[in-house]
């Protein structure tokens, strides 16, 4: 008789543990799943405002060349323009990477703003 209650006790402390232990692979599972949801729903904002900045840097140009502005001043002003843009979208990659604890780093899919990108258009 005691041996069966032990055998009993043992299945059903063993059933717990299972219980447990899925419940939170579980929940890792859906928390891992919402964290990308998130991710991509970030990535698509920032790709917005990307969009209007290279659309207020044209609009920039077009303005200048209005003014008068001299061809080799507003071309030097450009690539100024265009270079602190790239360095905006470099930043914001790494600090997105940056900010995003260590142990579920491994679930973003980018490491650059091209990559990004190529997720966003899958």
């Amino acid at each position: 008789m005691e041996n069966v209650m032990l055998i009993n006790l043992l299945w059903f402390l063993g059933g717990a543990l299972i219980y447990k232990f899925g419940a939170h692979l579980f929940g890792l599972s859906i928390s891992a799943n919402l964290f990308a949801q998130t991710m991509m729903g970030s990535l698509i904002m920032i790709k917005k405002a990307d969009e209007q900045m290279l659309l207020v840097l044209e609009k920039q140009q077009d303005f200048s060349g209005q003014e008068g502005i001299d061809e080799e001043q507003m071309r030097n002003a450009r690539n100024i323009n265009l270079q602190a843009h790239e360095l905006w979208r470099t930043m914001i990659i790494s600090t997105i990477i940056s900010c995003c604890p260590k142990n579920i780093r491994g679930i973003l899919k980018f490491k650059d703003w091209r990559t990004a990108m190529q997720l966003l258009k899958k």
